[in-house]
């Protein structure tokens, strides 16, 4: 009975003898032990066939558990997930703001310039010198290039090479350059009437670079924006916009055999207001009252160095990818041609959406967005 069973396990676990190695009788000993749990295991199956409310009670109970548990493990990840995303975030928006500061400092020197077209002497009828392009009195064309296109006038013996007039420009852009205070950045300042690069500043820049290394920008004087066609859909753009138009990073015309860490740059233009009635340029059939535009080179890969971008984002275990998306209105579709440009962080960038934050840039009319996140 129940209560003999009871007897024999206990006398079992208090008898020294059982658990002693030395003892003579093991093998009856362990019996012993098997039979007795092999009697009190029918005695449990026996409770519960008649009790079956137990074993629910203790399904039901461990369930409970086991899901309060997973809620906890998976509240933990949410938060961890969510504090990631945060982080995220937050570094996401606070490199967009140091490129958006960086970027204004580097494009004011271009509203600076076109004040002082609009209020010295020396710029003020330099659209009708040069005049429009295969017009009876313009500066004419130098022989086309290889592909039988022409990009540049012959401003030799014209006004765009006069030496005094050369080098007030000098002077007067070398003062902005410097009060920019964006060393090896902000590279090459210009100005050019009807559309056409009349004067820079430096033409040869070995100030911003460690020597060997400069950039030689003489190719660039004379270079009619509007008839190159690598170039003329950027000018284009810009005579009817009432701010900054940026294109690049782009091979730079003038400078295609320097060496590589100056052959490209951001190229920003902002087009200036006619200085009279007969400084007009002809888009499309349509008449823009404009008198040409003032340029800056921007060294963008210094740019990005500087900011440390990539040691930030690597340092917290994220990656990231820093585009700007073009616009540019296409005459002969009557459409506007998208470019996504990737400047920076992983060319393929493959996170699923709910891994990372993208998060727009406050700059110019370019759409320049940084998406930052982890696997």
């Amino acid at each position: 009975d129940y209560q003999t069973r009871k007897s024999m396990w206990s006398s079992l676990v208090k008898d020294d003898r059982v658990w002693n190695d030395d003892y003579i009788h093991k093998s009856r000993r362990f019996g012993n032990l098997l039979i007795t749990m092999r009697v009190t295991f029918h005695e449990k199956i026996f409770v519960l066939k008649n009790h079956p409310w137990i074993l629910v009670v203790c399904a039901l109970t461990f369930g409970g558990l086991l899901a309060v548990g997973l809620y906890g493990v998976l509240e933990l990840a949410n938060e961890h997930e969510k504090a990631n995303i945060d982080a995220a975030r937050d570094l996401a928006i606070e490199t967009g703001a140091w490129f958006s500061n960086a970027l204004d400092l580097a494009l004011l020197p271009l509203f600076t310039l076109s004040q002082f077209v609009q209020q010295l002497d020396m710029f003020a009828t330099l659209p009708e010198q040069i005049g429009v392009a295969f017009q009876p009195g313009s500066i004419p064309f130098l022989p086309p290039n290889e592909d039988g296109d022409y990009t540049h006038r012959n401003v030799t013996g014209s006004v765009c090479g006069d030496p005094s007039m050369v080098a007030k420009f000098a002077e007067l852009t070398s003062n902005i350059k410097k009060d920019a205070k964006m060393e090896g950045i902000l590279v090459n300042l210009q100005v050019a009437p009807m559309a056409t690069v009349c004067y820079l500043h430096p033409v040869n820049n070995t100030e911003d670079f460690e020597p060997p290394t400069f950039m030689d920008n003489t190719g660039a004087i004379g270079h009619d924006l509007l008839t190159d066609p690598q170039r003329k859909f950027i000018a284009r753009v810009t005579v009817p916009s009432d701010g900054v138009v940026i294109a690049g990073p782009l091979t730079l015309r003038q400078c295609s055999d320097c060496d590589p860490t100056v052959q490209t740059a951001f190229i920003a233009r902002m087009a200036i207001d006619a200085l009279s009635e007969k400084q007009v340029i002809h888009i499309d059939g349509i008449d823009y009252k404009k008198w040409g535009f003032a340029v800056a080179l921007i060294n963008f890969a210094e740019l990005v160095d500087r900011s440390e971008i990539g040691e930030r984002f690597a340092i917290r275990g994220l990656r990231y990818q820093l585009t700007r998306t073009d616009k540019n209105y296409n005459a002969e579709t009557k459409e506007f041609d998208v470019k996504v440009n990737i400047l920076a962080g992983d060319e393929d960038f493959d996170l699923d959406e709910n891994f990372y934050v993208s998060i727009d840039l406050d700059t110019t009319n370019n759409l320049w967005n940084i998406k930052v996140g982890n696997d």
